[in-house]
């Protein structure tokens, strides 16, 4: 063989080796490429001006009104900020971690049907759209939610009744040029209800803080409830040895009342005061030890058939009386005295601003609480007040001992006067709920 063909061959050989090498390499996955990658890449969260949340039963709109975000939806009443920067937070840092293959006609086993197109019959079916708006209305980014992906729990792990056999960890979303990716992380929290992005700041005083409470409406008998000292029992004013002794259980329902107090929603502005029950209220104000004064006025039910009801709030702050001042510690010199007044001076004032700051916010709207929160606001003067048995015994209308007519099967005057659902099958007396009308001055 010459020389020239042999090289030839060689080449060949060669060439067809790389060819197969070539061919024969790891092909890379469709879309391999967009994994570890954020999902929103360079987003200005700083930019974001409003967040709008549509899914097929509303659309949920969080707008910066005058530097604060608020609440659309509930009249501009303030929204949740941290859970709003939160949400802004987690988008912006949210990155694929798997490229679904997913056709259009597949899309609705993800959650992922657009909210507004979507037919009634695979209503179920569709996602959360998210836009994030600047402050002149212009899209910045924009992306769907679909449903969270449930991992499986690990063998040995809880039993029981609890164990649902799986548990989310990650969410498959759709962005706007198409995609369907899986993300680490749920994003339960942005397809939340209306309701749970209202700025949940309210009002809250422990009992122990408490130092007086009255409670005044018309056509019902005031109640003024006093702590004598710190730590000491309440005591009813102008209450008699003769009317029976204080119920404590009925005392600690009202002053707990303001422990963690929240709210369920906001009333339409527009409701009139006879409409809301507050033209005229039982007024409920607690003032606590430490100078602040709680002032609620509860109005009426919603409906004959929803007893949540209307209130109002406000709140203000007296510096609380000093103790009887004492003699000058040893060593104090009036430099350190004259420090201390200042001190004492600041933190007042800055009491005073923030006190102000939350009645401003507060007072000017009208809320809904929960019936069960309303209740022990609501609480009689008569309701307080155990009656006291007659020394001896009751006695009945035969002159019999009350106790020997219940040993025989008789029945007392007082039986007589019970409706048959305030009486079991035993003649033992039942509670009747504490249920509220409409009308808050009908007895």
């Amino acid at each position: 063989m010459k020389t020239r063909n042999l090289i030839l061959l060689v080449v060949l050989a060669g060439g067809l080796i790389g060819w197969a090498a070539w061919t024969m390499r790891p092909q890379a996955k469709p879309g391999s490429a967009l994994i570890g990658t954020q999902v929103l890449p360079g987003l200005p969260i700083n930019r974001v001006n409003k967040m709008v949340l549509t899914t097929t039963g509303s659309t949920l709109t969080l707008a910066k009104v005058k530097g604060t975000w608020t609440v659309a939806n509930r009249f501009n009443y303030p929204a949740a900020f941290d859970k709003i920067a939160d949400g802004l937070l987690q988008l912006s840092e949210m990155k694929v971690g798997q490229v679904m293959n997913v056709s259009d006609s597949q899309k609705g086993a993800f959650n992922l049907l657009d909210p507004v197109a979507v037919t009634t019959g695979r209503m179920e079916q569709a996602g959360t759209r998210v836009e994030l708006r600047d402050e002149n209305d212009g899209l910045l980014a924009s992306l769907l939610i679909g449903k969270p992906f449930m991992r499986a729990s690990p063998e040995g792990g809880m039993q029981g009744p609890l164990d649902s056999g799986s548990y989310p960890d990650g969410q498959y979303v759709q962005t706007a040029d198409g995609h369907v990716v899986l993300v680490g992380k749920t994003l339960d929290r942005l397809t939340e209800g209306v309701k749970n992005w209202l700025a949940e700041e309210f009002i809250n005083a422990t009992a122990d803080d408490i130092q007086e409470i009255s409670i005044t409406a018309p056509d019902r008998a005031a109640i003024k409830l006093v702590r004598a000292k710190e730590g000491k029992l309440f005591t009813l004013e102008g209450m008699k040895a003769e009317e029976g002794t204080l119920d404590t259980a009925k005392v600690n329902q009202i002053s707990g009342a303001l422990n963690l107090l929240g709210f369920d929603d906001i009333a339409a502005p527009t409701l009139s005061p006879n409409e809301t029950g507050l033209e005229h209220p039982v007024a409920f104000e607690a003032k606590t030890r430490q100078g602040q004064t709680y002032t609620i006025r509860i109005g009426n039910t919603l409906t004959n058939d929803t007893f949540d009801r209307y209130i109002q709030v406000g709140t203000t702050w007296e510096a609380p009386a000093e103790p009887a001042a004492k003699g000058a510690a040893a060593g104090t010199n009036a430099v350190d005295a004259a420090k201390a007044v200042q001190q004492k001076a600041d933190e007042a004032a800055k009491r005073a601003e923030e006190v102000k700051a939350l009645n401003d916010r507060l007072s000017a709207w009208t809320f809904i609480i929960k019936s069960y929160r309303a209740e022990p606001l609501l609480i009689k003067r008569a309701d307080l007040i155990k009656k006291t048995e007659p020394a001896g015994g009751q006695k009945t209308d035969t002159g019999l001992p009350a106790e020997a007519l219940t040993k025989a099967g008789g029945r007392t005057l007082d039986d007589r006067r019970r409706t048959p659902d305030q009486t079991t099958n035993n003649g033992e007396e039942k509670q009747t709920p504490n249920v509220h009308r409409q009308t808050l001055n009908a007895e």
